[in-house]
């Protein structure tokens, strides 16, 4: 979910970043990685989110029994089908054509199923659906159920970044007050490049939330308190997370593949002062909101 360009395919559109996604080879060779060491021979798999269908062949490639795999959208869902039958492994792989919610409740799932794997985060995690998709799994999740990715880590830094923050809003143009414009605004957190942004950090780095999807509270409000060691003005948050496949790590931080960093607006710029203590409060959607102590 990291760039707002589609492709057109017959009447409807794709999102354009499933082709970078399908083209980051490191976050490949994580997920790779991370279902071969997995002792998946024998075992039957719940995927949430088929996409082209790679990581449910992967898991057929080690020896899965079956795999049930849930894509909400019909046209992909039809395209991995046919790339599944290409690769000769349509009768250890069912694509259903469903949201995880709709096939749980039509009984298109197993419960209790040995592994439950989902790689739906975008630049801010949440932005997917993370939400439902945990409550999803700990509905048909056992005790002894593995989740790929295990949990996730997101770190923040408050940052200067005047480019990000005129991305997202407008004022005085040619002498009129376009301020008015700015309900549309995206209050929570949009994608960049830091490679093209190079945020001015104003912070430490700090653990903005950690993600369980086993763990209802995980979306809880989070307050921290942070310190800043540089003075600047404070335009928001830079935000990138690490998501754990058991030993191997898929991360957004610093890269040009398929997931950006996230920055997170502050509703006005605000200035601060280096040693000065602040008080950063977020919620659930990556809004942040952050006052001087």
């Amino acid at each position: 979910m990291n760039e707002t360009n589609t492709v057109a395919h017959a009447d409807a559109k794709v999102p354009r970043w499933h082709f970078t996604m399908m083209h980051d080879s490191a976050r490949n060779a994580a997920i790779e990685a991370a279902i071969a060491s997995s002792n998946v021979r024998g075992k039957t798999i719940v995927e949430i989110g088929t996409g082209a269908g790679l990581p449910a062949m992967l898991f057929a490639r080690y020896g899965a029994r079956k795999v049930f795999s849930c894509e909400m959208d019909e046209r992909i869902a039809g395209a991995a089908r046919q790339i599944i039958r290409a690769n000769e492994l349509q009768d250890r792989i069912a694509v259903i054509a469903k949201s995880s919610r709709q096939a749980i409740l039509d009984g298109d799932l197993p419960s209790a199923p040995d592994i439950i794997f989902t790689e739906t985060l975008d630049a801010g995690v949440v932005g997917e659906g993370y939400e439902m998709i945990a409550e999803d799994i700990r509905q048909i999740a056992s005790s002894t159920t593995v989740i790929m990715p295990n949990w996730v880590q997101q770190f923040g830094f408050l940052c200067t970044d005047a480019k990000a923050f005129q991305r997202n809003s407008v004022f005085n143009q040619c002498g009129f007050d376009l301020s008015g414009f700015n309900l549309f605004s995206e209050h929570s957190y949009f994608p960049v490049s830091q490679m093209q942004h190079d945020p001015v950090p104003l912070s430490p780095t700090f653990v903005l939330r950690n993600y369980d999807y086993l763990n209802p509270n995980t979306l809880d409000r989070v307050e921290h308190h942070i310190i800043t060691h540089n003075t600047g003005l404070c335009h928001g948050m830079t935000s990138y997370f690490d998501a754990h496949f058991g030993k191997f790590l898929v991360t957004s931080k610093g890269r040009s593949g398929h997931w950006l960093a996230a920055f997170h607006p502050l509703q006005e710029p605000i200035q601060v002062e280096s040693g000065r203590h602040y008080v950063l409060k977020g919620d659930k959607t990556g809004l942040i909101d952050l006052v001087s102590l």
